[in-house]
């Protein structure tokens, strides 16, 4: 019996690191050492050359890393990251669609598990048309679709973003901050394109079948009952989380005066739309003007 294909689409800083090391993890499950595969985009917007200098930069950074490791499991792990990525890059190279590489990719290795997937946050973004051909794929596919409260994820994508750009620590806070500011100014559209529910959750409704599409919460999703209730949907065993470890945690930083504020009313749209479709929002979403950490 083939296995369910999940797809895990975003969204960004809410949770996929942590949720994809769970389904790794798992031993109804078979993922790949490869987190984000970008397949779909780069067949969307023939993008192959980007995700394939990216995945063969991961592969340099594992093997380039064994030389200084010496735990045997850590080794075998990054030796496995390398492998996967090489493989990976191949199936790109081809520079075309190719889902029969994609989906032998997905199954390589296979060994009876239930389950397969692709944790890409940025197939959010993907047109309609592309997200109906990825729920026609295979016989079983679902997806997961993980929301957090607006404001916080921006603010850690903004923190995310500083680190990335800091030369050393002490600059992250000011980085950060002026992040913040630069949304305002139109000057870093990539995080206000991630900071969109609107349009995902109207192309996920039309796309598939509400029987296999999950949306959780950011802020319930490290409970057992959020757990128990996510495996039931993909057929798989419940398994115990480690709810205690955070995948990716961003750096610590706080916002300005005000800056709350007018992050909360810039994406009001947001709440007000997740707020009309959902029931029983999580906590954080109502706390008003209490700032984001």
């Amino acid at each position: 019996m083939a296995p369910t294909l999940l797809f895990c689409i975003g969204a960004t800083k809410a949770g996929t690191s942590w949720l994809h090391r769970y389904v790794s993890m798992h031993p109804d499950c078979h993922m790949r050492g490869i987190k984000e595969l970008h397949y779909f985009d780069s067949v969307e917007f023939d993008d192959y050359d980007t995700w394939i200098a990216d995945v063969e930069g991961r592969r340099a950074a594992n093997l380039a890393q064994l030389a200084s490791i010496a735990d045997p499991d850590l080794r075998q792990t990054k030796e496995r990251v390398a492998a996967d990525a090489a493989a990976w890059a191949q199936v790109l190279r081809g520079r075309r669609p190719d889902d029969a590489g994609y989906w032998d990719y997905l199954t390589g290795r296979l060994n009876g598990q239930k389950l397969v997937g692709d944790f890409t946050p940025a197939y959010a973004l993907l047109p309609l048309a592309r997200l109906k051909a990825m729920a026609g794929l295979r016989p079983d596919v679902r997806f997961v679709y993980l929301l957090r409260d607006p404001v916080d994820r921006v603010w850690s994508h903004c923190r995310m973003m500083a680190k990335r750009r800091a030369n050393k620590p002490s600059e992250i806070q000011r980085r950060s901050v002026n992040i913040m500011r630069r949304i305002f100014k139109g000057k870093e559209p990539e995080i206000v394109r991630r900071s969109d529910y609107i349009g995902p959750l109207e192309r996920l409704r039309e796309a598939v079948d509400p029987a296999r599409l999950k949306v959780i919460f950011y802020e319930t999703l490290f409970t057992d009952a959020a757990i128990a209730d996510l495996c039931g949907f993909l057929g798989i065993a419940r398994a115990p989380a480690d709810f205690g470890r955070r995948v990716l945690r961003g750096p610590e930083a706080r916002m300005e005066p005000g800056q709350y504020e007018e992050m909360r009313a810039f994406l009001a749209p947001q709440y007000d739309y997740v707020a009309g479709h959902f029931d029983n929002l999580p906590a954080r979403w109502n706390l008003g003007m209490e700032a984001a950490q």
